[in-house]
């Protein structure tokens, strides 16, 4: 319930902040706005007033190398990169 919460007003914020902005200036300009999660979570997808959106989730990775020079990752968060255009 929280992941659709966050999810609905994430897409909310978007569509409110891109729309009069892009009505104003008349143009179809690009904008890319980051958010951090500890979990991925998904984007709005879709139309906001002139722009269409869409949305990556991007793994944040911390690697270390051992003494035999492998390198071992984890994922310690999410990056969601929303794009509107």
């Amino acid at each position: 319930m929280k992941t659709i919460l966050k999810t609905a007003m994430l897409g909310a914020l978007v569509a409110s902040a891109i729309a009069p902005a892009a009505l104003a200036k008349g143009g179809r300009d690009f904008y890319s706005q980051d958010y951090q999660f500890d979990q991925p979570m998904s984007g709005y997808e879709g139309k906001a007033g002139n722009h269409y959106c869409s949305y990556q989730r991007l793994p944040n990775r911390v690697c270390t190398t051992d003494s035999n020079g492998n390198e071992h990752c984890q994922i310690k968060g999410w990056t969601l990169r929303q794009y509107c255009y």
